[in-house]
Parts: structure tokens; C-alpha cells; sequence
């Protein structure tokens, strides 16, 4: 009886450990998989989020009527750190540098 729950055992084993290698990738196909995801093809849209048309700045000005127009105490960090689209926030938000 201990010999047939022996073999059992073990052919249960062999054949969890077959099942297993059969749902893992190879590298190469995993890495090929990986380098397709990445790679920008024709169709992808370019970007144009850091734009700014001036379309939305009259909500600053009609938001805030009632207060005056702030000024950056530090215009260097407004001027050479901060994104042209965050300054395009801030300037409708009532801040001046």
C-alpha cells in the first residue's frame, strides 16, 4: 500500500512541476514581448498636453474679479523651473511672475 501512494506521490509531483514549466515564457519570448510594448509605432498620438492655446485663461480672470492679481515673491523659480504649462495654470489662477 506504501509503495502504491509512493508512486502516486510522485507522479503527482512530476507532473505539477511539467504543468508549471509549460505556463512560464521562455526569456527570448517574454523579452520580444516586452520590446514590442515599448516600441512607439505610427499610429501612436503624439502628445500635445504641454501646449497651451489660451483657450481656458478668461476663467482666472472671471473666478477671481473680486481680487487683485498676485506677484511671485521668487520669479527665478517661476521663470526657469516651473513647466510652461504650470505657469499657464498659475496665471489663471491669478499669479504673475
Amino acid at each position: 500500500m506504501i509503495p502504491s501512494r509512493m508512486i502516486r506521490l510522485t507522479a503527482c509531483l512530476i507532473a505539477l512541476q511539467l504543468a508549471g514549466c509549460a505556463m512560464v515564457e521562455t526569456p527570448r519570448v517574454a523579452m520580444r514581448r516586452l520590446t514590442r510594448q515599448f516600441t512607439p509605432r505610427p499610429t501612436d498620438v503624439g502628445e500635445d498636453s504641454d501646449e497651451d492655446d489660451g483657450q481656458w485663461d478668461f476663467v482666472g480672470d472671471e473666478g477671481r474679479a473680486d481680487y487683485d492679481r498676485e506677484r511671485d515673491p521668487d520669479p527665478w523659480y517661476g521663470k526657469y523651473i516651473i513647466s510652461e504649462k504650470a505657469r499657464s495654470i498659475e496665471r489663471n489662477m491669478g499669479v504673475d511672475y
